[in-house]
């Protein structure tokens, strides 16, 4: 692994700014188009981009799509694409794409306390104070919101919070795959089968007919969402640990709420609550401390 230069900063920054942008984009597509339909159209752009990726890059044997190992992409598919993504789009109907960035960048705190029980990464006192921290951020925004400003509901912050815990379930799914097969040949699978999973549900679930107004927009996010914040970003990412090392890459946690909280009031003027600002210093501090916590093993 190389020591980080401009363009990997570059790249970290482009991240950042890619998976920040998400959400308010999520709030576009939501004007036409349901959760489910969000999540399929999200899937089929990303899994169709993906292939061409690799067709063209050459890096993905597409045998193997028929290994006797395809239950483990069907699972990736499921628990890192499908639940998320379908969680997401469910609970940000409910709140500004601001708040869902803050709550959804809290995902890093999850992962040290699964990895903790589950594999040999285990809590230091910077991974412990980081954590405690890093809640004590989610729980500032969860009382402000819902008893104080009252611009959201428990539920639906529960909601993409629980999407944010199956980011975290997939991605250790994942590293466990990566002893047999490439990253591209992981996120290229695992697209394509949970594209397939959600298909019968856009089909059965989706009526035009029930939205009044559509919004050419929506349909340009949902592409957006599917071929940008999604295939490209997994790429990106892809390349970051490559080149640098997962506890780089991981730092892009960092960057991304301070984005989609730049974005939700710039495009959508989004309200920026006290509370927001100050959950986002306390979240930012814990995260800081948790890279200490690796800087340790």
């Amino acid at each position: 692994m190389k020591k980080p230069d401009t363009s990997s900063y570059f790249l970290l920054f482009g991240l950042a700014a890619i998976w920040g942008s998400a959400f308010f984009n999520y709030k576009i597509v939501l004007r036409s188009f349901d959760y489910i339909s969000l999540a399929g159209g999200r899937l089929f752009f990303a899994s169709a981009f993906s292939i061409i990726i690799s067709l063209f890059l050459r890096s993905v044997n597409f045998k193997n799509f028929y290994h006797k190992d395809f239950y483990i992409f069907i699972l990736i598919g499921l628990i890192n694409y499908v639940l998320p993504f379908t969680l997401i789009g469910m609970g940000i109907d409910q709140m500004s794409s601001g708040l869902g960035a803050l709550l959804m960048s809290a995902g890093p705190f999850y992962a040290i306390i699964l990895s903790h029980f589950l594999t040999d990464d285990k809590f230091n006192k910077y991974k412990f104070l980081g954590t405690c921290i890093g809640f004590f951020s989610v729980c500032i925004l969860v009382y402000d919101q819902t008893y104080i400003t009252r611009t959201t509901n428990l539920q639906s912050i529960l909601i993409v919070m629980a999407a944010s815990f199956f980011y975290v379930a997939g991605g250790l799914i994942i590293k466990k795959t990566l002893k047999k097969y490439n990253n591209e040949t992981i996120v290229c699978f695992s697209m394509i089968w949970a594209s397939l999973i959600l298909l019968p549900f856009v089909y059965f679930f989706f009526k035009f007919e029930n939205k009044l107004i559509f919004y050419n927009e929506s349909f340009y996010s949902l592409i957006y969402l599917g071929v940008v914040s999604t295939a490209i970003a997994f790429y990106i990412r892809s390349k970051i640990i490559d080149k640098n090392g997962l506890v780089f890459m991981s730092q892009v946690s960092l960057l991304i709420p301070i984005f989609g909280l730049i974005f939700s009031n710039f495009f959508l003027k989004e309200t920026l609550y006290h509370s927001m600002i100050v959950s986002l210093i306390f979240l930012i501090l814990g995260l800081f401390i948790l890279q200490k916590g690796y800087k340790k093993i």
